[in-house]
């Protein structure tokens, strides 16, 4: 099935990327003084330090804060929110194929809320078999974000494909058969409150090398073209995603924060290059 998409369409996805931002940070604040008591005693219980390449030299320096994790989830809420809000703000009558699937991938920061599983677990009581499935869905958001970002690249690139819908499908496709395919043991997590699985470092690499190839061709594309405006848009990519490792994976201020700005930075620098780029097509 052959799937067009009208610009009307694609300010839908914003539309909905906004709504669906603007409930998790609610749902995430008014809860806050019920969750946050627990994640002292959630973070002890913590099988080990939250994973990743930059995360290990803030773990050597820093111990983990308990509260980051909750901050992260409100916070990812907030950034997706500004984001899609930015996005639609420039973009509402622009056709764009890059920004829409860089729209996709700051909407993917809205399923980071399901951190909050764990302490709503413990709160509530919830059977575990929720857990498993947040867990998942979790991840699925995580792949789906970085595979969107994936193919905003290769149309920077050159990427001639009118069928974006197609791509949308393929790229949820794909990443829900690879995080239903996750084991998860939902009687584990580390400091910033993922649960555990034994395929994470898998999936982490795979993350990292799409996330590599992603940013190379925004780069390949400010040379094919010979713009200095996608040059800045490459930089941008490349600080959203250093900002992303760090941001998803943080259990001390010092990432957190660091993560935050690297994302909320390189989001502005290539969102408004991009608008640049396309103001006059």
């Amino acid at each position: 099935m052959m799937i067009a998409m009208t610009l009307s369409q694609r300010n839908h996805y914003f539309r909905a990327g906004i709504t669906v931002s603007l409930i998790c940070l609610l749902v995430a604040a008014m809860n806050a003084s019920n969750l946050l008591p627990l994640y002292p005693g959630l973070a002890g219980e913590a099988a080990r330090r939250a994973p990743g390449l930059l995360q290990r030299f803030a773990a050597d320096l820093f111990p983990a804060v308990s509260q980051v994790s909750f901050a992260a989830a409100l916070l990812a809420a907030a950034y997706a929110l500004a984001a899609n809000a930015l996005i639609y703000f420039f973009f509402e009558k622009t056709h764009s194929p890059e920004i829409f699937f860089f729209g996709l991938f700051t909407l993917s920061f809205s399923f980071e809320f399901l951190r909050l599983m764990v302490p709503f677990q413990e709160l509530y009581g919830f059977p575990g078999f929720f857990l498993a499935i947040g867990s998942r869905i979790l991840f699925f958001g995580r792949l789906f974000g970085i595979l969107s970002l994936f193919v905003s690249g290769i149309y920077a690139a050159g990427f001639e494909h009118q069928k974006q819908g197609n791509l949308v499908f393929a790229a949820a496709i794909a990443a829900l058969v690879v995080s239903m395919g996750i084991p998860v043991d939902v009687l584990v997590w580390d400091t910033s409150l993922l649960v555990i699985s034994d395929y994470a470092p898998v999936f982490r690499l795979a993350e990292t090398g799409i996330s590599i190839i992603s940013v190379a061709s925004f780069f390949a594309a400010a040379y094919t073209r010979d713009s200095g405006d996608y040059l800045f848009i490459a930089w941008g990519v490349f600080f959203v995603s250093i900002g992303r490792s760090l941001f998803i994976n943080a259990d001390t201020w010092i990432s957190l924060v660091a993560g935050l700005l690297f994302l909320a930075g390189g989001s502005w620098a290539a969102v408004s290059k991009l608008h640049k780029v396309y103001l006059w097509l």
